[in-house]
């Protein structure tokens, strides 16, 4: 029983739970700010390509391994080092904030507008001030996709590897939102955390795409999977391309990250998202996400009860 208390899949469920519970709404957009303004002391105007990637990897890396090795001190000196491991993965889950504010924002759409903008600004890179109504809900369901992917992603890397792997995963997820790629400033400087964060991503990302395949509409999702290619993450571009159309949507488009508008690819079906498939939309990754978390306890509990 103390085993299988201490088993990772347990401490997972219970900092999922926790995040549920009480999510961490103003630790993770400090920590992508403290990656901004740091990055910022190196990535300036004028510099060329070249010294911004290797200044990039440097800082990356500066951040790391002393991170890496305060973990490992503390570790060693808790208590309890599982705890640790519980209170890390909570503020690395965006799950939590989610739960609350895309709902909320879904709410606020029809005749609250402009309050809508401002929930869901903090979840989001785009400006969110141009953003109409259709906007708006495409905004919500593509921050759903990307963000709980990306907490599935952190569950993948610590059920397989361990709180090293999730901690890395975790750094370099932060880095990504603090080096967007997807600004041009940031392009050349955020282009191996960028890259290193989609390589760890490639597989957990499919495998939440091939989940979502189960459902009705599997047929439209799957011929949409190959539209998933043309996004600048292909493994991203299929999980959004398959949640659009399993709901007989459309995701993907135009977007303002800056002044400019930025045209991305259509992904999904060419019906606009509503309401009801917007919700239904969030359901499905809810489900798709508790499929592998219940495998995984099915996977962890029947060689023990038959041991």
């Amino acid at each position: 029983m103390t085993q299988l208390l201490e088993h990772s899949l347990s401490l997972l469920t219970l900092a999922l739970l926790l995040s549920l519970l009480q999510p961490a709404d103003r630790l993770p957009p400090l920590l992508t700010a403290g990656f901004t303004r740091l990055g910022r002391r190196l990535n300036k105007p004028g510099y060329r390509p070249g010294y911004l990637k290797a200044a990039g990897a440097g800082l990356l890396l500066v951040i790391l391994w002393p991170l890496l090795a305060a973990w490992w001190a503390l570790a060693e000196l808790a208590p309890w080092p599982a705890l640790l491991e519980v209170l890390l993965l909570w503020a690395c889950f965006d799950a939590g904030r989610l739960s609350r504010r895309l709902p909320q924002t879904l709410r606020q759409i029809p005749e609250q507008r402009n309050l809508a903008r401002l929930t869901l600004a903090p979840l989001c890179l785009r400006q969110t001030d141009p953003l109409s109504e259709l906007g708006l809900r495409k905004a919500v369901a593509e921050v759903a996709v990307l963000r709980l992917s990306g907490d599935f992603a952190l569950a993948c890397w610590y059920l397989a590897g361990g709180i090293y792997a999730a901690l890395g995963f975790a750094l370099l997820r932060l880095a990504v939102q603090g080096w967007p790629v997807k600004l041009a400033d940031w392009r050349a400087f955020g282009s191996l955390p960028s890259r290193l964060y989609r390589a760890m991503a490639w597989l957990p990302f499919h495998a939440l795409a091939l989940t979502l395949l189960i459902y009705p509409g599997s047929r439209r999702a799957l011929r949409a999977w190959p539209k998933g290619g043309l996004w600048a993450f292909p493994a991203a571009g299929r999980v959004l391309a398959v949640a659009a159309a399993g709901v007989n949507a459309g995701l993907g488009g135009p977007r303002r990250y800056t002044q400019a508008t930025d045209y991305y690819p259509k992904l999904g079906d060419g019906h606009a998202i509503g309401f009801a498939q917007t919700r239904a939309l969030l359901l499905r990754l809810v489900l798709a996400v508790l499929f592998w978390l219940s495998l995984a306890w099915a996977l962890t509990l029947v060689p023990l009860l038959y041991a």
